[in-house]
């Protein structure tokens, strides 16, 4: 199994060396009813999102990324803010052993620019995972043990979600990326649907007693 994820991780940073060659790489297409601009590579065909939903293939499977939103949570004190950025896929009727196949395939990041707080492209780190009713939100913020007292909030911040998904034993796969803006108004993660926040606060609480 681990030679596995080895291979996966191995295969993932080839297609994104593959990716940055501007001789490999041309645009092909711009869909402007879907707001996405499509470009073609060796290894990687990138589809650059400006709206959502849009389906994302995984072999012979349509998975729908629904949305994907910038949360924020204020501190007790009321004195520091941490950022979420949370991206919903809809799952529904795609068999198990198909998504344990799909969670082998896939890399998923995100990153956040505000300049209030001085992050630059900051990378944030996927939290966890939430299946629920059908969909999947999956969380990037920041390890419990980082720091992340930011004093400001997270208004006009540029966020991105991207899914790299290896579509067969070539290694080929397709890259969906989502940019997005938030305004001067930030949903307090609390906003998020109840079963999806208590299950993100379980596993927090989970992993900081793993961590003590």
């Amino acid at each position: 199994m681990k030679r596995y994820h080895l291979t996966i991780f191995l295969a993932f940073v080839i297609i994104l060396m593959a990716g940055c060659s501007k001789d490999d790489q041309i645009m092909q297409n711009f869909e402007a009813d879907k707001g996405v601009r499509i470009y073609e590579g060796d290894k990687r065909v990138i589809f650059n999102l400006s709206t959502l939903p849009y389906d994302m293939e995984y072999k012979e499977y349509i998975l729908q990324f629904l949305s994907c939103e910038l949360y924020q949570e204020k501190s007790d004190d009321g004195n520091s803010y941490i950022p979420y950025v949370i991206a919903k896929v809809k799952i529904e009727g795609i068999d198990e052993e198909t998504l344990l196949l799909y969670n082998k395939d896939l890399y998923a990041y995100g990153n956040i620019n505000n300049e209030k707080n001085e992050l630059a492209h900051k990378e944030l780190s996927k939290i966890c995972e939430i299946d629920n009713d059908g969909y999947r939100y999956y969380v990037f913020s920041q390890w419990l043990l980082s720091s992340h007292d930011y004093k400001y909030d997270f208004s006009e911040s540029i966020y991105d979600v991207g899914f790299l998904i290896l579509q067969g034993e070539d290694y080929r796969a397709l890259h969906f990326i989502y940019n997005g803006f938030s305004d001067s108004n930030v949903k307090n993660l609390k906003e998020l649907d109840e079963e999806a926040w208590r299950a993100i606060k379980q596993k927090q609480l989970k992993s900081s007693k793993n961590n003590l």
